[in-house]
């Protein structure tokens, strides 16, 4: 099976497998040693306790679904540097829809970097013709950050509490003319 990366202007996005996710957890330094330089920073345990779940769910799941559940490394162009991860919480449910995740190294926020890799790998997902919907619930209002992305991919608030935004977008579908 072939891996499908994911190019935009500035940044290459690098769908991990098993092995490879499982080695940037457990031996991050080997995993630079084999893969090129990547964000440590980023590792928090929050971020290892995805890692291990998405470990669990892949897996489990066929092969051809690990890009919908793996994280996708997001390498600059420029300097080769692992910034960042993201992904989704595995393939399209029974409404279409699936969440999205991500994280970036903080010397590289508010770059844009993140904003591409985003914009990119959705465009990805709408062209699998079971997803219909990209969501990203319960995101903290005080991380003004990752609400900025969304709200520069496009999508749009469906639900708020005090302290978090729900947010989505909606494939757009072609209509053909009569």
């Amino acid at each position: 099976m072939t891996q499908t990366i994911l190019t935009t202007s500035r940044t290459i996005l690098i769908p991990l497998t098993h092995a490879q996710l499982t080695l940037y957890l457990n031996q991050t330094e080997e995993f630079i040693r084999e893969e090129g330089p990547v964000s440590i920073e980023i590792l928090t345990e929050k971020l290892q306790k995805a890692i291990e779940m998405k470990l669990t769910k892949m897996k489990e799941a066929n092969p051809i679904q690990h890009p919908w559940i793996t994280y996708w490394l997001i390498r600059i162009k420029q300097d080769g540097f692992g910034a960042g991860m993201l992904g989704f919480k595995g393939a399209p449910n029974s409404l279409g829809e699936v969440e999205i995740g991500y994280g970036i190294d903080p010397g590289f926020r508010n770059k844009g970097f993140m904003t591409e890799g985003v914009t990119r790998l959705i465009q990805w997902a709408f062209e699998d013709p079971r997803c219909t919907r990209i969501i990203a619930p319960n995101t903290q209002r005080s991380n003004l950050s990752s609400n900025r992305v969304l709200e520069k991919v496009g999508m749009h608030i469906f639900s708020e509490s005090e302290q978090t935004v729900s947010w989505c977008l909606n494939k757009q579908v072609k209509h053909r003319e009569r």
